[in-house]
């Protein structure tokens, strides 16, 4: 049997650290190297440190040419519909006979996952959904969560080198691609619901008193979970510069996936705290530019309460200069 080759598509905040887990992963069972493709060629000075083994790929036909399990990690829907595409009509042409196994960590819409399940059928090859959960400093230690669907005989394959190489934990949602990716959206909610609140519990701070320091200090100790926690002391110090985890950009496409994913699966739910959160990124946008985290909503929540929209000596919340 041939050594099992792994090409990695997508070099984001996200893709960058966790490639590099792979190439190691690789390393250390004396796989050939991976094959990386990005869309911006930039990005492979990043990688090159770390792997200084890997190839890097012309065109995403040739990641697919030269790859038994390619994972993917891309911005959003259209990002996706583009890969997979150009993906889909190679193997329907000149790579007709591959049997190619697709392990997509985008967060896409429900609806998207499964029509690119079906079309990676129809060409013979695999789709599974595996959206993940945390931040980079959680991919950068092979901590994340994994979110996982599709055929369960392919994901066992797959599983040997999701853990260790990208997760410790995984969640596996059954068959149907479609729910993995929603669930994705689901859990997002909960996280972006938790930095509305957050944004109004140190707006009354602020407006009765109350350091927000003292306030993190205590959300420290009374919820101990970190991923919760990482926004916490983002918004108490009013710095929400992007690069360390979720854009404003990339908030906004997952709260539309959210608002549409009842009406996309056949039952339309009313989400009013997304839908304020949605208004807020897209006020918060206006104000700070799309440079900022995710979290950077709490400026407008702010400026709704009559407050200056970034605290005072945050450089417009992108930090000291």
């Amino acid at each position: 049997m041939s050594p099992l080759r792994i090409g990695y598509i997508g070099l984001g905040a996200m893709g960058l650290p966790i490639s590099i887990n792979l190439t190691k992963y690789i390393k250390s069972n004396n796989l050939p190297p991976m094959i990386v493709w990005n869309r911006s060629p930039a990005k492979y000075e990043l990688l090159k440190p770390h792997a200084p083994d890997t190839q890097f790929a012309e065109s995403v036909e040739e990641v697919i040419e030269k790859s038994d399990i390619v994972f993917s990690m891309l911005i959003d829907d259209k990002a996706a519909e583009d890969v997979f595409g150009k993906a889909f009509e190679y193997l329907k042409g000149e790579g007709q006979g591959r049997e190619v196994v697709f392990v997509d960590q985008s967060s896409l819409k429900a609806v998207t996952s499964g029509a690119l399940a079906e079309r990676a059928s129809s060409v013979g090859a695999t789709y599974l959904a595996c959206p993940v959960f945390g931040r980079p400093p959680m991919a950068e230690a092979s901590k994340l969560l994994i979110v996982f669907s599709g055929p369960s005989d392919i994901k066992e394959r797959v599983k040997g080198v999701l853990i260790p190489a990208v997760g410790d934990r995984v969640v596996d949602v059954g068959e149907d691609v479609k729910k993995a990716t929603a669930l994705k959206s689901m859990g997002n909610m909960v996280l972006l619901g938790w930095i509305q609140l957050l944004s109004e519990s140190y707006a009354l701070g602020d407006g009765i008193g109350i350091d927000p320091e003292v306030f993190n200090g205590f959300l420290q100790q009374f919820i101990p979970a970190p991923p919760l926690l990482a926004y916490s002391n983002l918004i108490s110090k009013g710095v929400f510069k992007s690069g360390s985890g979720f854009s404003i950009d990339g908030g906004m496409k997952d709260a539309r996936n959210m608002l549409a994913l009842g009406e996309d699966l056949g039952h339309p739910v009313s989400l009013p705290t997304i839908e304020l959160a949605m208004k807020n990124m897209e006020r918060s946008k206006e104000l700070g530019g799309n440079d900022q985290d995710w979290s950077a909503l709490a400026a407008a929540v702010r400026e709704a309460n009559g407050l200056e929209p970034y605290r005072e000596g945050t450089n417009n919340g992108q930090g000291p200069k």
